[in-house]
Formats: C-alpha cells, sequence, structure tokens
C-alpha cells in the first residue's frame, strides 16, 4: 500500500447530454487517519490537486475516479500531462477496478459474494460506491444516493457560495463519501491478501490507465451528420409503418399496436408442422412455450414469419439509434466504457452499432477531422496460438501465421484431405468448393477455440453471420428441412439437423488442422470433468479468473490476452494525443474501442499530417500487441483506414506513393 494516500471525490453540476465532465463545484479529500475528512472548495481543489499531483509519493484512490479526472482537466487543461503522468506512474487507484479485479480473482464477478445473485447492471457491472460500502463496510447509503432532495444531484445550487455558506448536509455528504472510499480501499487491501493470485490488484495500473484513456474517450464524443440522420429517420419510418399496417391485416397485431401472442403462436405452429421450436421450461410453463423469437421466424419458411423476424430490424433502429443519432447532430454522443468485464474485456454501450442498414454512416467526422479505424487483422487466432505455445509448448497455428499462410485455406485443406499447397490456387480461383469450405473453415476458427458445442456452433453460425454449414460443406441443398433441439445459454433452439452434423464432423477436423488445440481441450476436459470450476491464469497477463468452467478455462486466456494488448495501445495512443506534442497525434482524440478496433478523429489540417498520424496510430497498436503475443510478433498486422464517416466498409487507400488517402463513402447505405 502507498505510505501516502488520499481518496479524492469531486462535486459537480449535473451530467448532461455531451457534457460529461461538468463544472466543478467542490472536491473532497481523506486519508487514513479518522477525521482527516476535509470539504474542499473548488479553488481550494485545484490546488491541493494540482499539488497532488506534483508529489511523487502522493497516490489518489476514488471511486470511478476516471470522472474526476475528467472534471479537473476539463477545469484546467494544464493539468492533463500530470494526469497521465501519475496514471504511468501507477499512482492513480480506482475502487470500482480494484473491487473487479478481486471478483474476477474469486470467480465472482458481478455476482453477490454471499448469495450467488446475479447482480443488475446498476448495482454491480461497473461496482458503485455505494455496492463496495455495503460489502465492505456493513452500512446501507443506498438511500442517501438515491433520494431525488440528495444533494449529490443538487451541488450546482452552491456554486459560487462561500462554502461557510452552506448546509451542513451538503458539507457532510462529500466528507463521507471521501472516508467511506478510503476505507473501502484499505478494506480491499486485506481482503485480497486472502483472495488468490494477491485479488489481482497488480493488474490496477494497467486498467486504470485504459479507463482513463476510455473515459476521455466518451468525454470527446462523436458527433452526426443531420441529414443522413434525416434520410435514415425517412427511410426507417416508412418501413416501420409498411410492417405494422402488413402485420395488422394478417392479425398478429390489433388495432391497439399490441401483439396477439396465440395468433402469432398459432402460425408458428403450422409454419413447424405442429412441432414448433419452444421456450425453456418454467414454473408456469412446465413444457415452454411456442417460440417467436427472431431466429424461430427466419426459419419457420413461411414468408410472412420471415418478414416479421426480419421487421424486428427497424423497430430496434426506430427504438433504440434514430433518438441518439438526432441527438448528436446538436451535441456530443457520450459512449460509456465499463473497463472490465468478467473476461478482462471492455464492454459498452457503442459496441453492436448494426454493420449495415445506415446508422453506423449517420456518424461524421467534425470539421477539421478524419476519422482513422484501425483493425488488429485475425487477433484471436494470434492470442489462440500464443497462449497454446506457452501452455502447450507449441502450436501448428502460430507456424501457419508467421508463414504468412492463409489459416483458413490451411483448415479447409485438412477439412477436404488436401494439401495448402493444393488448395490455395483453387481458392485463389474461386472454385466453389474451395471458397465454401474456406468459408466454413473460417467460422470453425473463429469459433470453436472457446469450445463451443457442435449444435451451438451450427446456431451461432446461422443467426449471427447467416452461414448454414450444411450448404457450406454440400451436403444439402436446403437448410432446415430436419430440425433437432439444441440448448444454447439454457435455452432450447431448434436447429438444422444437417447443420450439426456437419458442425460434428468439421468441428473434429478443426482439431486435426489445429493439434495444440486437441490436446487444450482435453486438458480442459480432465479439468472440468463432472461439472467441476477451475481458476485459469491469463498468460502474460498474471490475471487470474477463478470459477471457469470448460468453455471458459479453453476462451478465457485468449480473449483475454488480446483484451492486454489493445488496453496497451489504448494508452500509449490516448496519452502521445494528449501528451506529445512532437508527436503526429498531438490534438487528435480517441472516441470509440471496439473490441479489437480503435476508432479516433485524427487531425486534418495538414494532408502530410494525417497520414503520419494514422500510420502512428497503427505503429503504437502494432507494437502494444507484439510485446502481448511475443512469438507471434511477426504476425501481428494493423493497417489504418480513413474516413469522413464511421462504416464497417471503410478500407485503407494509398496512392501511387503509399500516402493514405481518405476513403469515399461513395453510396448511400440502404436498409
Amino acid at each position: 500500500m502507498p505510505t501516502s494516500l488520499f481518496s479524492f471525490d469531486t462535486e459537480t453540476h449535473l451530467i448532461q447530454p455531451g457534457l460529461l465532465a461538468p463544472p466543478l463545484v467542490c472536491a473532497s479529500i481523506a486519508h487514513a487517519e479518522p477525521g482527516s475528512e476535509r470539504l474542499l472548495s473548488a479553488a481550494q481543489a485545484r490546488d491541493w490537486f494540482r499539488d497532488a499531483l506534483s508529489s511523487p509519493g502522493i497516490h489518489l484512490t476514488g471511486a470511478n475516479l476516471a470522472y474526476d479526472l475528467g472534471v479537473m482537466c476539463a477545469d484546467d487543461a494544464r493539468l492533463v500531462d500530470a494526469v497521465f503522468d501519475a496514471a504511468e506512474a501507477g499512482r492513480l487507484h480506482d475502487v470500482a477496478i480494484r473491487e473487479a479485479l478481486i471478483d474476477i480473482a474469486r470467480g465472482l464477478h458481478g455476482v453477490d459474494p454471499e448469495t450467488g445473485r446475479q447482480l443488475g447492471d446498476d448495482e454491480g457491472a461497473r461496482y458503485p460506491l455505494s455496492l463496495l460500502v455495503k460489502r465492505h463496510l456493513g452500512l446501507d447509503i443506498s438511500a442517501e444516493k438515491k433520494a431525488p432532495d440528495a444533494w449529490r444531484l443538487r451541488y450546482a445550487e452552491l456554486d459560487g457560495v462561500p462554502v461557510e455558506q452552506w448546509p451542513a448536509s451538503a458539507v457532510a455528504y462529500p466528507k463521507r463519501d471521501a472516508r467511506f472510499t478510503l476505507d473501502v480501499h484499505l478494506a480491499q487491501e486485506h481482503l485480497a491478501a486472502t483472495v488468490p493470485n494477491g485479488g489481482n490488484l497488480h493488474a490496477e495500473g494497467d486498467q486504470v490507465r485504459a479507463a482513463l484513456a476510455l473515459h476521455f474517450a466518451s468525454i470527446w464524443g462523436l458527433r452526426t451528420d443531420g441529414g443522413r440522420v434525416a434520410e435514415l429517420r425517412q427511410r426507417v419510418e416508412a418501413e416501420w409503418s409498411a410492417n405494422r399496417a402488413r402485420f395488422l391485416k394478417a392479425g398478429i397485431f390489433r388495432p391497439d399496436g399490441a401483439k396477439d401472442a396465440k395468433r402469432l403462436s398459432a402460425l408458428v405452429s403450422a409454419a413447424y408442422n405442429g412441432t414448433p421450436p419452444v421456450t425453456s421450461p418454467s414454473e408456469r410453463f412446465p413444457d415452454g412455450q411456442v417460440a417467436t423469437d427472431r431466429d424461430t421466424l427466419i426459419d419457420s419458411g413461411d414468408p410472412l414469419l420471415e418478414e416479421l423476424g426480419k421487421a424486428g430490424k427497424v423497430d430496434k433502429y426506430r427504438s433504440t439509434y434514430l433518438g441518439k443519432l438526432e441527438a448528436g447532430v446538436a451535441v456530443p454522443l457520450n459512449p460509456r466504457f465499463n473497463v472490465l468485464v468478467s473476461t478482462t474485456r471492455v464492454s459498452s454501450d457503442y459496441q453492436q452499432l448494426p454493420q449495415k442498414g445506415g446508422v453506423r454512416e449517420c456518424h461524421e467526422a467534425r470539421p477539421g477531422f478524419v476519422y482513422c479505424s484501425v483493425d488488429y487483422a485475425g487477433l484471436e487466432l494470434r492470442t489462440m496460438a500464443q497462449r497454446a505455445i506457452w501452455e502447450v509448448g507449441w502450436s501448428r497455428m502460430a507456424e501457419a501465421l508467421l508463414a504468412k499462410e492463409d489459416v483458413h485455406t490451411s483448415a479447409a485443406a485438412t477439412f477436404l484431405g488436401e494439401s495448402y499447397v493444393a488448395l490455395l490456387p483453387r481458392v485463389q480461383a474461386k472454385d466453389a468448393t474451395a471458397t465454401s469450405f474456406r468459408a466454413l473453415a473460417k467460422v470453425f476458427n473463429f469459433g470453436k477455440g472457446g469450445g463451443m458445442g457442435a449444435g451451438a456452433m451450427a446456431y451461432h453460425a446461422r443467426a449471427k453471420d447467416g452461414v448454414r454449414f450444411c450448404l457450406l460443406a454440400k451436403v444439402s441443398e436446403a437448410c432446415g428441412i430436419e430440425r433437432v433441439p439444441v440448448r444454447v445459454q439454457g435455452k432450447v433452439k431448434m436447429v438444422c439437423a444437417a447443420c450439426v452434423e456437419v458442425s460434428q464432423q468439421y468441428g473434429d477436423r478443426w482439431l486435426d488442422a489445429w493439434p495444440e488445440q486437441r490436446e487444450l481441450f482435453s486438458r480442459a476436459s480432465r479439468l472440468t470433468y463432472g461439472g467441476q470450476f477451475v481458476d485459469v491464469l491469463i498468460p502474460g497477463a498474471n490475471i487470474l479468473r477463478g470459477g471457469c468452467g470448460y468453455t471458459q478455462w479453453l476462451n478465457t486466456p485468449f480473449q483475454a490476452l488480446g483484451a492486454v494488448g489493445a488496453k496497451l495501445a489504448t494508452w500509449r495512443v490516448a496519452r502521445e494525443m494528449y501528451t506529445a506534442r512532437r508527436s503526429p497525434l498531438w490534438g487528435s482524440r480517441l472516441v470509440l474501442m471496439v473490441h479489437d478496433e480503435l476508432v479516433a478523429e485524427l487531425r486534418a489540417d495538414c494532408p502530410n499530417r494525417l497520414h503520419d498520424a494514422a500510420e502512428r496510430m497503427a505503429y503504437i497498436m502494432r507494437q502494444a500487441m507484439r510485446e502481448t503475443t511475443p512469438d507471434l510478433a511477426d504476425a501481428i498486422e494493423a493497417e489504418p483506414a480513413l474516413s469522413r464517416v464511421l462504416s464497417k466498409d471503410a478500407a485503407t487507400v494509398r496512392d501511387a506513393a503509399g500516402r493514405l488517402l481518405v476513403w469515399e463513402l461513395e453510396v448511400r447505405v440502404a436498409a
């Protein structure tokens, strides 16, 4: 524990759309000595915070500390360098991140450790201070946090009022939070000493740095183009109205807009010849109910039901995206990031943007900026191979990647019983069989390593990617002629029997293609036999995930390894953007992290600078991942793509001299 540790918390005006770092009103601090809590006016907070950052022996802890850091830097931009330096030195701490690390080690992330109950997003996913105070100090402060007249929401009323004139309750509230935060931090130290791998607290600095970089990206946010948003609104509303009229006429919807569940169930039953897919059994419905989810509707073979299943996309556009996109025309949209989920990856409310349909293309870079997206090529294959080298001692996949083989063709060759050398020319010539089996192999390369069963593989390939195994393997002319029940994430799904057979057959051949994975699968089976749960140490990061089952033991290490490198890259890119004045990235801003991809707004005031900044961003990302996967360093690939709008179609475009050009969206995307 640092010898000079202070908790630090700010009280501000309310967060508003487009304003994630609102004006500072006051701050509070505390250290280990009881009664050391202090309330600081805005002026005192600025002085104290500046002095604390300039003192190498002082460490700061907070609850969602990145927010407070953002507030202080927005208040005085001259503090940015010192904040990034303190983060780099490991002097910044966060009790929410610490709790997540401890719970990951215990196999309890997002779970009440006393009851085993899954915590909801509002109470556990980000570990709010009220939850931590109840856990570690035995105090319930939720009423004080959630009361409609709580001072937590009213400090704007006191802006400019001398602290001496504040109500006693307004003075007491931030001082209590400072004390609670410090006491939680100290309690976590004691708890971590009893948890395997020290509760993973040695990894706190990396997570805090990533959280800081991502919060700054949230503060900057994204903007949208009014013309494209209006065009999308018009198209979606027209489709939505047409769909409603069609389904109203068919009796699926009533005149009041409510869905007629009985009518829909009857149509599904008829489409499946009386044996429809059913939902999981429940106390109310022991035999389950007729399934009416999107997959069931689309696979029904009934044109009307297929249209209803596809119409869900339009409904989601209308209910989820249009309002946000319209707001982004006036003020920045501020994505929210959770830096640490149970797999140690990052999650956010902006990771699931539809790849098609025009939602992404509504986002346009600010004037004077251009989007730069850099995505690691096949990252999970690289991290899967690196994990195998560390645990098995060798990897055929690593050999293929380092030899610059097309690993999808490599696996396809094993599927077909041919050599890679013989199959590759057929793939390049777009031979139908060769390309089909390469596509099949690609699904297995990216999906099978996590230990997914044959039925679940077939289901997810069809539901998420529209891939039908039986058609790719050329064993059937139509998918779904016969269906079998498959349990997927606790729910029963009806899946094409031929697809499941193909999934089983080629899942086994996939293990022949990459025999190191067969060894890992065997180890997972032995360790988790009979439903046992075991701990798994993420190689290269020394982060322990406790309570892993079969699939978690297989997929956590390589998924987490990618997260380690991506977070390191995020931090280094952000630090150059904010503090390295000689870097071509200086003045540019990160806006998104989507798993293996970083998206930034780069300054476009000079074409040469834009090229250099994009190349620098890609270089930093490659280097970070090469350090993370040292045996696969020569196989790490990440190329920048410049565009004025967000689009999954954005590509790397270069002139004859090899300098980057801005990819242009030539055709508006249809829904």
